[in-house]
């Protein structure tokens, strides 16, 4: 198999107690690219990269690394670097130990390297203090400092940028660009197409444990700007849907426990008080602001599309 790809999936997917953590995911990454993976918690992105990164087995197709199957040459998966959230680490230690201890279990790092790589994320003043006293922003800081430690060529991030405050944001923004300037090639997970926008060339959009879509982002961008959904979030979101097409003659979408449509305020007041008025609780209302939402709502059907 030509190794042009630096990661490729075929296929894959992954099944515990007969329940799909992610179904037939198929993509590929080249070297240097920097490739985020969006979707709503229990979409199945964090699954998706435990699986390359050989964490979680493949029930059913392939996964590539470097061009070989990593459940034939397991070696390979020593390239790969990964952060996981939450950051897990021996909470009684402290960061010099754990460091120190883990970073042995691919390739053992020195005193200077280890103290210069939480220098670049700003913990290297909590290098005698045990984890347990660690704010969650730094013990995810620590988490990755230890996945950029040894210069890997493929680094897996899972929610590398949550709980983050703004100016470690951009520390691992920074860290990431020269990462990929360098040649590393980056998989990224996050909920927030924003936190992405800036490091990412492909975004991987999953959805009930599968890919949706892969898009470039100018792809995106077109897709976020291109309409506005007004929402109501309600606990049976298709009877709320067909009421409204049944008696407003409206076209809707559902996404996750909103049913999406188009109006004005006047309009949209009008639809709270119906569905109240029937008697369908509602949670919240408003519009939909964030850009990863905007696009799968763009990417979603209308609701009598999907209900044939």
């Amino acid at each position: 198999m030509e190794t042009k790809n630096v990661i490729e999936a075929q296929n894959l997917s992954v099944i515990i107690k007969d329940r799909f953590l992610v179904k037939n995911a198929s993509f590929f990454i080249k070297k240097g690219e920097c490739v985020g993976v969006l979707g709503e918690d229990q979409s199945g992105k964090t699954s998706l990269i435990k699986a390359i990164s050989g964490s979680l087995p493949i029930n059913a197709g392939q996964a590539f690394v470097l061009g070989n199957d990593i459940f034939e040459d397991k070696k390979v998966l020593a390239k790969v670097s990964t952060c996981f959230d939450p950051p897990i680490f021996f909470k009684y230690q402290t960061v010099y130990d754990n460091m120190k201890y883990i970073s042995r279990l691919s390739e053992s790092c020195d005193d200077e390297k280890i103290f210069k790589v939480l220098n670049k994320f700003g913990i290297a003043h909590r290098l005698k203090t045990r984890v347990l006293f660690l704010p969650y922003h730094e013990k995810k800081l620590m988490s990755l400092a230890l996945a950029f430690l040894t210069n890997p060529e493929i680094l897996l991030l899972d929610e590398p940028f949550k709980n983050l405050p703004k100016e470690s944001l951009e520390i691992v923004k920074k860290s990431i660009k020269e990462a990929t300037q360098n040649g590393t090639t980056v998989i990224i997970t996050s909920r927030n197409f924003e936190d992405l926008e800036d490091s990412c060339t492909r975004f991987i959009f999953m959805e009930n444990r599968e890919i949706k879509t892969i898009l470039k982002n100018d792809e995106c961008e077109h897709l976020s700007s291109s309409q506005t959904f007004t929402f109501v979030k309600v606990k049976y979101p298709h009877l709320a849907g067909k009421l409204l097409i049944d008696d407003f003659g409206m076209k809707v979408k559902i996404l996750d426990k909103r049913v999406l449509f188009e109006a004005d305020e006047d309009s949209a007041a009008d639809i709270v008080r119906y569905l109240t008025k029937n008697k369908i609780a509602i949670y919240s209302a408003g519009y939909l602001s964030k850009k990863a939402e905007k696009i799968f709502a763009s990417l979603t059907p209308y609701f009598k599309e999907e209900d044939k």
